[in-house]
């Protein structure tokens, strides 16, 4: 969707910047998407930059993440020495250059218009909408911002089928999604579901988190980033069975509840 907003004016260069400015804290799927799998991010900005019509791509990197820009260059440069970017792409006439800028450290950088006014050289202030990125978003042009799991998810969405890639989940909540799963469990880590399951199975299951370390009960849980509401322990009991889904986590008075949980960020408080 956000993708068909994209402006089309003849002769403006148009531009995809990849948002791997993963501030939240207790969020690092996208660090492990570019720390151990960097070629498939690689591949999913080729592509999608293709669809886009960019011949420009950036991936705006948080400041912490002080390793993960050379892992990303390395892996730039062996697409672009295979043949996978620069000039005439595998014949194709299709040129695209990637590059990798580190932010200063902001965590208002995770906006996109903040990330945008930083990749320009300036301060990382939040820009007045509209006029939205997809209109005019990086030096004046047409702008696409995704963040990291996005774009990486590109490459199986092509290579399975939209229709395949849609059958996993259920309603609104299609695909896969990345949960970073950390507090007092016994098993933290990046793990990726489908939402069906429910929220009781990823904390409690072996497969999944493990239950609550130490002996420790639960007191509370964020599915999301920090500004998002804490779900209590009274709604997460093991013999309830609420899907990870967006729409059955979130508060109809408080509709950006569910939008929140793209940040894919688990963080579980507990009492003893």
């Amino acid at each position: 969707m956000k993708w068909s907003f994209l402006a089309k004016p003849e002769g403006v260069p148009r531009y995809l910047v990849v948002n791997a400015d993963e501030s939240e804290p207790g969020t690092f799927k996208d660090r492990y998407l570019m720390e151990f799998i960097p070629h498939l991010l690689i591949e999913g900005i080729i592509t999608s930059s293709y669809a886009l019509g960019a011949n420009s791509a950036y991936i705006y990197i948080r400041g912490e993440y002080a390793w993960i820009p050379d892992i990303l260059e390395q892996a730039i440069a062996e697409a672009k020495n295979n043949g996978w970017l620069g000039k005439n792409i595998l014949g194709t006439g299709y040129n695209l250059e990637v590059y990798v800028q580190r932010g200063g450290g902001a965590y208002i950088c995770g906006e996109e218009t903040a990330l945008i006014e930083s990749l320009e050289g300036k301060r990382g202030n939040p820009r007045i909408k509209p006029p939205f990125p997809a209109v005019k978003g990086l030096w004046d042009c047409p702008t696409v911002v995704n963040n990291v799991e996005t774009i990486a998810a590109v490459v199986p969405i092509i290579n399975n089928g939209g229709d395949d890639y849609a059958k996993i989940g259920v309603g609104r909540s299609t695909g896969t999604k990345l949960m970073s799963a950390c507090g007092n469990i016994n098993k933290p880590g990046v793990y990726e579901i489908d939402m069906t399951i429910s929220v009781e199975e990823f904390i409690f299951s072996d497969e999944y988190c493990g239950g609550i370390a130490n002996g420790k009960r639960l007191k509370a849980c964020i599915p999301g980033g920090s500004s998002v509401p804490i779900l209590p322990a009274n709604l997460l009991a093991e013999n309830r069975q609420r899907r990870t889904a967006y729409d059955a986590l979130r508060r109809p008075e408080r509709r950006w509840f569910c939008y929140r949980l793209y940040d894919g960020f688990w963080w579980f408080y507990c009492v003893g």
